[in-house]
């Protein structure tokens, strides 16, 4: 900034009106931190289950078993490239063989 408009500002910041706080400020801050849950140090597992629970999502066994078990059945079943010479058929696996043309 420039001269002036510091100075401006330095102006304007020591005539702003600053409203005194409340005699009660500290007891209700005080009464407000005793209603509130303190922050606790958690195993790890805890707080992994604690997050789990927070956004209700199934058992981590379970969904890495399922996510496991259909990469699996999916792998399984699609068709190998280099068994079908076909050029009209695609599939999940054609981006590992290396004697496509580059675009």
């Amino acid at each position: 900034m420039s001269e002036k408009q510091d100075e401006k500002l330095d102006v304007m910041l020591r005539t702003r009106r600053v409203e005194p706080a409340n005699r009660d400020l500290a007891q209700r801050i005080i009464l407000k931190a005793q209603s509130l849950p303190q922050n606790q140090i958690l195993p790890f597992r805890q707080w992994l289950r604690q997050l789990f629970a927070e956004f209700h999502l199934p058992k981590p066994a379970y969904v890495v078993a399922s996510a496991l078990v259909l990469g699996i059945v999916v792998g399984l079943s699609t068709p190998d490239r280099s068994a079908s010479k076909d050029d009209d058929s695609t599939s999940v696996q054609s981006f590992l063989y290396a004697d496509e043309v580059p675009l």
